[in-house]
């Protein structure tokens, strides 16, 4: 019984090799590009600049074509600074609107009296 079950294992393993020989035998062989093609459309895409060279410059964006004139820009520029929409350094990023009260000054007064007869017990500080 021995003899038996290795005469087959053996006849399972010759019949799936020669599957496998002939299914790599179609691959390698297969209708394509040779190795030659290959590196002339390596060589046309590196003299395009397609092909990236390093972290820098992926992805590859689109050349940049200005739609204004220079003297269109700096209009723009003028007009920006001159509605302080433009940062001069870090102290005003990021750019916080106005404050505009809606109380009039007679009522802020009239609160600081209160306050002054009935002081907050804990300070100013009442966070958690």
């Amino acid at each position: 019984m021995n003899t038996r079950h290795l005469l087959i294992a053996l006849a399972l393993a010759v019949t799936s090799s020669a599957v496998t020989a002939e299914t790599y035998a179609q691959s390698v062989n297969a209708p394509g590009k040779t190795r030659a093609q290959v590196i002339e459309e390596l060589k046309q895409a590196r003299a395009a600049g397609l092909m990236p060279v390093g972290d820098a410059d992926y992805p590859k964006l689109p050349a940049f074509v200005s739609t204004k004139t220079r003297a269109q820009v700096i209009e723009e520029l003028k007009q920006a600074r001159a509605a302080g929409l433009m940062p001069v350094g870090d102290a005003d990023f990021p750019k916080e609107p106005v404050f505009v009260s809606t109380k009039t000054r007679a009522q802020v007064q009239a609160e600081l009296v209160e306050y002054q007869k009935h002081p907050d017990p804990q300070g100013l500080y009442q966070g958690a």
